[in-house]
């Protein structure tokens, strides 16, 4: 065996460190989070975490002056440590302390989620005015219409706040579904839109949606994976619900380092590189045929990415019941 196999399986073999590989599969989190998950000292923490960062297991992201740590996927198929991290995670029910730390990662993940719906019920249909502040959604609008087929039956919109793009999908599709985890979002929209047949908004999380897999001609997330705890999902239920060949059109900042983006707007992730998205789409069963960069006139870049579902099986959905809609 050689010594880089033994190195990694030493640096999985304690129980600390499954329990970090157990609650990373849920999303990304800071040391603080995981400390606060796990209820141990942050030295001992940032220990396990340097020893599985070094093994591949895990990779360091950092966001401004945060750091977050992901389990480790750019890794090639039939890698060792990625096999092994799988067949750990296959035997859940065996992981020391597993549902206590369930129990605290979904509390964690709460409180994340209650930050930002609490934001987005705050500001309501003042939506496109707050965020015009820093970038004008007209910019990046008539971008998303030519990534999208000239006739659908079904779009769905992901994120889709008081409505703002319900009229311009209309213009491509007989029918629009704006889905939203804001409840305040969701009045909104249906205040401004509910006499339209044509739209129907529902209240949901945009990780566990209530759609029936191969059900939409198309979907988009606009200005929505920096708010949510775990984007890998959200394209994991784009191609869950997506029909064969289905478009997923994504707009979302480029990687930037501008802090005030998490108090004044909520953003939990400080944007994406290019290379991430791209590696998570895959992942997750697209095939990517467009990726631009849109110019502003902020100090923000936009990026836009037009993928399509390959055929085959569905990605399997994040351990959920959907309902049909």
């Amino acid at each position: 065996m050689k010594r880089s196999l033994i190195h990694e399986l030493k640096a999985i073999s304690d129980e600390t460190r499954i329990r970090i590989l157990h609650i990373l599969s849920f999303a990304s989190f800071s040391v603080n989070e995981i400390t606060e998950i796990l209820s141990m000292g942050q030295s001992r923490v940032s220990r396990h975490l340097k020893i599985m960062n070094d093994a591949g297991i895990l990779e360091s992201i950092r966001e401004g002056t945060w750091v977050y740590y992901k389990i480790n996927e750019n890794v090639p198929e039939n890698n060792f440590i990625k096999d092994l991290s799988s067949l750990i995670l296959s035997h859940k029910e065996e992981i020391p302390k597993r549902e206590i730390d369930e129990k605290n990662t979904e509390r964690l993940l709460k409180k994340r989620e209650d930050r930002k719906t609490g934001y987005f019920n705050k500001i309501g249909k003042d939506l496109d005015r707050v965020q015009s502040k820093v970038l004008n959604p007209k910019i990046y609008r008539e971008k998303i219409l030519s990534f999208l087929p000239s006739k659908n039956r079904m779009i769905i919109d992901l994120g889709c706040g008081p409505g703002g793009l319900f009229p311009y999908l209309l213009k491509k599709s007989d029918r629009v579904t704006g889905i939203d985890s804001s409840v305040k979002m969701v009045d909104d929209a249906n205040s401004i839109f509910g006499e339209n047949k044509n739209i129907k908004v529902i209240h949901s999380y945009l990780e566990k949606l209530p759609i029936s897999s191969n059900f939409s001609d198309a979907v988009v997330a606009s200005m929505v994976l920096h708010h949510v705890s775990n984007p890998k999902f959200i394209m994991d239920e784009a191609n869950r619900i997506l029909k064969t060949g289905g478009v997923f059109c994504i707009i979302d900042l480029k990687k930037h380092n501008s802090e005030f983006m998490r108090d004044s707007f909520a953003d939990l992730w400080l944007g994406f590189e290019e290379n991430l998205l791209s590696e998570w789409l895959k992942i997750s069963g697209f095939d990517i045929k467009k990726i631009e960069e849109i110019p502003t006139q902020s100090e923000f870049k936009i990026l836009a990415i037009k993928a399509i579902k390959k055929g085959g099986r569905n990605v399997h959905s994040n351990k959920r019941t959907n309902t049909k809609v």
